[in-house]
This record gives structure tokens, C-alpha cells and sequence, in this order.
């Protein structure tokens, strides 16, 4: 079968070494795929700083801007407060129960992205440490997601809603795989259908049938795939039953005695929209950049570890990604990276910008350390130019703009700081149109009553109005503050 696109940060190879295996070797070499390593998972307390990053739902916000939460348990909606704050309501839920394991939360499968989710209060509360199940007798609890109450043999169940039920189902087998190792236990009168063995690991026959069946019946969902690309980017490892959906019956149904063979089964992943128009100095409706065509565009999403606001937030080290092909000294900083040391100057530079040539414009959002300890440089091909700053760690982030006339084709960039430390939140190049257009609106403060939220151009909330001149997101839109 053909496989859908694959995204960019799935190496081509990742699951070669599963390739003609079935059963339990299958299992076990997947398991050598996908565990994720504790150096990559989240402290309990740090998921709801996560939540945003993977459980927001595209286009849908509030009228302060906020995004909209994903909640398999319930149709309630709430929105993400920020802050990594849990709104008033939810909580977050295991699908696999705490008591399972014992109770904790070390990093594990009380930590794990992709089975630890948001969740309604109410109904994280009524579903308890029940296992997955149909519901045939009495209902206890019910919503449009999901029902609790007996099933035929008199147990208490958790039943998610139809359009769920495959997705509960890719959850379990994947905690069958990656943690097939934890000290799985019943809890009260409740039992758990996983054992801690490497195989089957699921050890109730007819539950493990009804999630084959799950499976079947409720194919993977954009939202599964894009969930899971998210999750990917943060705790580095993947469910492979979203990927691979078909696994399940290589390695548990009627397919065991079969090899599962990479070149004949369909890859379930999708590659993420970047937005277009990342940011629009222009106008903050139309999407398109009427000044100049956007050619690059880097936010640094990739550190998320850190922050820029204090002296002790920018201590990971970050190696880029593939628009930010070589580093020198820096490190991540909450969505910006730090560059230099106290001692040491720091470098990025960017992959070829694709460019016909002619005038480039340059603009970084730069900021110093707790003082600003020198000047940002910048280089094109042969040109070199210089700017100061005055932004420093206490500061919203400043604009600087290089104009570089003459510039190459598909040339790189190269930017370095003079001495010391800096933050970068973000680079943005745009090729120069023939004239710049009129009409900018800008937002006045005194003119305006407060009642929305504001972001920088990362997504990142401010605590009060800006005080410099830029480019920032209220209410949805984007304005012009100077």
C-alpha cells in the first residue's frame, strides 16, 4: 500500500528494525524503537506547560486569544490559561489508572505524553481506575464522550465514545509495549489486564480481543496524527499504532504466525500546515505580506526547555533543526535560544534561503542578558553588518532590521553575537517588493481599553501591556504597537 506523506522529523529509517519480524520479537524491537528516555519526559508537575503544545485545537479560540483544549472525556470546552496552568475543571488523566502501577508519578507511565492526558474533573473522577470496556448494564455516569457502568460480566468499565474507541485502544497496546516492564497490579477490586512480562503483557483474552476490534473499527484520526507529531517533537518517541496501526495484529491476532513487513503496510502520519504568513506587518487580516514575499522563518519552537527572564532559565544546550544547520554555544530558552556564554561568543547559521536574488531584509528579535554584553552581527555572503540593541533580560524582546542589497542566490545567513550573551526569539527574512504600502493602523493605548490578552509573535503571553514598539497578538489579530 502507499504510504501518506511523511513528515520531515520521521527519519526515513526509523522503524527499519522491525522490518520481517512478528509476534514477540516484534514486540520487544519495537519496544527498542519507541521507549522513550527518562532525559526527554516531563516532571508531572510540568505537563500542563506541555498541554499547549500538544493538545490545542487549531483555529478554535476564545475571545482573549486562547486555544481551545482537547478533551477525550468530555465536550465541556475550556481553554488554556497560560501560564502552564490548568484551567478551573481539568485535571490530568491516566488511561492506563495510577493504581495500576502502584500510585506515583516519576517519569514513567505516570509522566508519559501519550498516555496522560487533559481531562474534565467530573469525568476523570467518574472514570476512576476502570479499565476499558462496553457497557451493557446499568449506566453510572454518562456524557457525549464516554459512559462508565458494568459490563456483562458484572465489572465496572470505562466506554469511551465510538469515535474514540480506537484511539484508547493504540493507547493501550503502546503502554503494553513501552512499559511491559512496570510492577503492574490490581487495584481494589478493580483487575489490570496488562502483567509484567514481555509477552503478551495484555493477559485478559476477551479484552485484548474487544481492543483488536477497537482498532479495526475506529481508524487512526488526523487528530490522532497530529497529536502524535507533537508529542514526537517533545518526549522524542511515537506511538507506533498510529503509525502502524496494523501492528497490533502482528504481534496479538491472526496475523502473529506472519511477518510484518514495512513495504507492504500503510504509514498513518501527517505533516503539519506552517502557517504561510507567520507574521504580517502589514495587515493583520489579510494573510499575505504585502511588503515583501516571507522566505524563512524561525521561532525557535524547539527549545522549549528554559525561559529568557532569569539568569538561571538557559542551561540546556540546543543543536538546532533543519532551518538552524550549525550552532556555536547555544541553548534553549523557552522558546527563544540564548547565545554565548559568560566567556564565549555564540553563532547560528541558517540552511540556503531560497531567494532568486536581489535585496534581502533581516529582522531578529534580540534582547541582552542581564546587561546588554555587545552588538548582534550579521552576515550575508559577502556583506557584514552590525547592530546595537538595548533590550535587556527584564525587556520584551527589540526589533532590529538589516537591509542587504546585491545578495546571491539561495544564499545562508550567519549571525554572531560581539561578546557575551543574547536572546533570539525569532528570525524572520523577507525579500524587499518594489514599494512599501500605506495604511499601517497602529494600536494607540490611550485610545484603547485593556480588555483582551497579548502574546508576542511566539504565542508567548505578556503579563501587561507592551511597553516597546512591535508587532503583537491581541484578541486573535495582530497589531502594530509604536
Amino acid at each position: 500500500m502507499t504510504a501518506v506523506s511523511i513528515h520531515a522529523q520521521l527519519p526515513s529509517d526509523y522503524y527499519n528494525s522491525i522490518d520481517n519480524k512478528r509476534g514477540r520479537e516484534l514486540k520487544m524491537a519495537l519496544y527498542s524503537v519507541v521507549k522513550p528516555s527518562t532525559s526527554n519526559m516531563f516532571n508531572y508537575g510540568e505537563l500542563w506547560e506541555k498541554y499547549p503544545d500538544t493538545d490545542f485545537v487549531e483555529g478554535q479560540k476564545n475571545t482573549a486569544g486562547q486555544y481551545l483544549i482537547f478533551d477525550y472525556y468530555s465536550n465541556e470546552k475550556r481553554y488554556f490559561p497560560g501560564n502552564g496552568r490548568a484551567p478551573s475543571g481539568m485535571n490530568k488523566e491516566h488511561v492506563a489508572p495510577q493504581g495500576w502501577w502502584g500510585g506515583g508519578t516519576p517519569k514513567g507511565p505516570g509522566t508519559d505524553l501519550f498516555q496522560v492526558l487533559p481531562s474534565d474533573d467530573t469525568a476523570n473522577n467518574r472514570k476512576s481506575n476502570y479499565p476499558l470496556g462496553v457497557v451493557t448494564g446499568t449506566v453510572s455516569y454518562s456524557n457525549p464522550r464516554m459512559k462508565t457502568g458494568r459490563d456483562s460480566k458484572g465489572n465496572m468499565v470505562f466506554e469511551p465514545c465510538d469515535e474514540y474507541k480506537g484511539d484508547f485502544a493504540r493507547i493501550y497496546f503502546y503502554d503494553a509495549v513501552v512499559w511491559y516492564n512496570t510492577q503492574w497490579q490490581n487495584s481494589g477490586d478493580v483487575i489490570c489486564p496488562f502483567t509484567k512480562q514481555e509477552y503478551p503483557t495484555i493477559n485478559n483474552d476477551d479484552f485484548l480481543k474487544m481492543l483488536l476490534q477497537w482498532n479495526e473499527q475506529d481508524p487512526v484520526s488526523e487528530w490522532e496524527m497530529t497529536r502524535q507529531e507533537r508529542v514526537y517533537k517533545l518526549q522524542k518517541n511515537r506511538n507506533p499504532f498510529i503509525d502502524y496501526p496494523s501492528l497490533a495484529n502482528y504481534i496479538w491476532n491472526e496475523n502473529v504466525t506472519t511477518n510484518f513487513l514495512l513495504a507492504e503496510e500503510e504509514l498513518h502520519v501527517i505533516t503539519p500546515v506552517e502557517p504561510v504568513d507567520p507574521i504580517d506587518p502589514i495587515d493583520p487580516v489579510d494573510p499575505v505580506i504585502a511588503q515583501g514575499d516571507t522566505l524563512f522563518f524561525e521561532p525557535f519552537d524547539d527549545c522549549s526547555e528554559g525561559n529568557s527572564y532569569n539568569s538561571s532559565g538557559s542551561s540546556k544546550t540546543w543543536s538546532g533543526n533543519d532551518r538552524i544547520v550549525s550552532v556555536t554555544n547555544a541553548y534553549q530558552a523557552g522558546g527563544a535560544v540564548k547565545l554565548g556564554t559568560s566567556s564565549k561568543t555564540g553563532a547560528l547559521t541558517t540552511c540556503p534561503i531560497p531567494f532568486d536574488g536581489g535585496t534581502l531584509i533581516v529582522k531578529i528579535w534580540v534582547k541582552g542578558w542581564t546587561n546588554v554584553e555587545g552588538t548582534l552581527g550579521v552576515s550575508v555572503g559577502s556583506q557584514s553588518k552590525t547592530a546595537t540593541y538595548t533590550a535587556k533580560m527584564g525587556d520584551d524582546f527589540e526589533e532590529v532590521t538589516f537591509t542587504f542589497t546585491n545578495v546571491p542566490a539561495n544564499p545562508t545567513i550567519d549571525m554572531l553575537t560581539s561578546a557575551k550573551r543574547c536572546f533570539i526569539d525569532a528570525i524572520l527574512v523577507m525579500k524587499e517588493a518594489d514599494e512599501i504600502p500605506t495604511g499601517i493602523q497602529p494600536l494607540h493605548w490611550q485610545a484603547e481599553t485593556n480588555d483582551g490578552l497579548f502574546y508576542d509573535l511566539t504565542g508567548r503571553r505578556l503579563t501587561s501591556q507592551p511597553t516597546k514598539a512591535g508587532i503583537y497578538i491581541r484578541n486573535g489579530r495582530k497589531v502594530l504597537v509604536r
